[in-house]
């Protein structure tokens, strides 16, 4: 069984056949039922909502009536709307706000939820504003990307041969240094360090050898390939000290160059 409700409400069978009552309130009914999480209300809640003018005995005596007109138009899917002393249920059956994407377009276009519906009742009138806006809100909302979950890519940067005599603190402190790096560049915008964007499914291998003297150090930064040992990005580069200030701290700044290295 599917009922719609965004746009003129209908109930169709898992053949096609229409199977929509003729009464506003039992269509009413139908969609209270289906917008409920667990698709159960009392029967005191459903009275408040589609026979608010009312008496409890006459309430009670009408929604006897709709239950009845409702399982003659579903005919041998009657067994779906269940009922005892205390409550109605409706099970087994699919709806139109179930497809977010479709609900949604359709409210775009322009359809309402339950489109052309008169019934004149505050309690039910109240329930349909109330319920206009939650759906509205549902189906437009934007889904948090914390989320959405995705697969974690592996990846293997290595760095291959640090030069004799390194000590350990330096060594520490430069395996941290890149480790920042490389998260900045995965968690940033895709290829904004003017690297290739396709995926290499073998890792890279980050190469880096040169010379340093007490106040330059001449280094040459490779990126390879593991797949096929291919260079994909090389740079020469000259890093100097430099006083900020008199007194200030130093700084090292890296300069490009196409020198050879020493």
């Amino acid at each position: 069984m599917f009922i719609r409700m965004i746009g003129v409400f209908e109930v169709r069978d898992e053949a096609g056949h229409d199977r929509t009552p003729r009464g506003a309130k039992a269509r009413a009914l139908l969609a209270m039922l289906a917008c409920t999480p667990g698709h159960r209300r009392p029967r005191r809640w459903l009275e408040a909502r589609l026979w608010s003018d009312r008496g409890q005995e006459q309430a009670s005596g009408s929604l006897r009536q709709a239950l009845t007109e409702l399982r003659k138009a579903l005919g041998p899917l009657a067994e779906r709307l269940t009922s005892d002393r205390d409550c109605v249920a409706l099970v087994q059956f699919g709806a139109d706000l179930d497809d977010r994407l479709a609900a949604r377009q359709a409210l775009v276009q322009g359809r309402e939820f339950m489109e052309g519906i008169d019934i004149v009742d505050p309690g039910f009138n109240l329930w349909l504003a109330e319920e206009r806006q939650r759906v509205a809100a549902v189906l437009t909302e934007v889904e948090p990307a914390a989320q959405v979950q995705q697969s974690p890519v592996p990846f293997t940067l290595r760095l291959a041969q640090l030069p004799e005599g390194t000590e350990a603190a330096v060594a520490r402190d430069l395996a941290a240094a890149i480790a920042r790096l490389t998260a900045e560049y995965l968690l940033g915008e895709t290829g904004r360090r003017g690297l290739p964007g396709e995926r290499l499914p073998g890792g890279l291998d980050l190469q880096l050898e040169g010379a340093w003297s007490e106040d330059r150090a001449y280094l040459k930064v490779r990126l390879v390939d593991m797949a096929n040992q291919k260079t994909i990005w090389s740079q020469r580069l000259v890093a100097s000290r430099v006083e900020e200030s008199r007194n200030g701290p130093s700084a090292v700044v890296f300069e490009a160059t196409e020198a050879q290295l020493m």
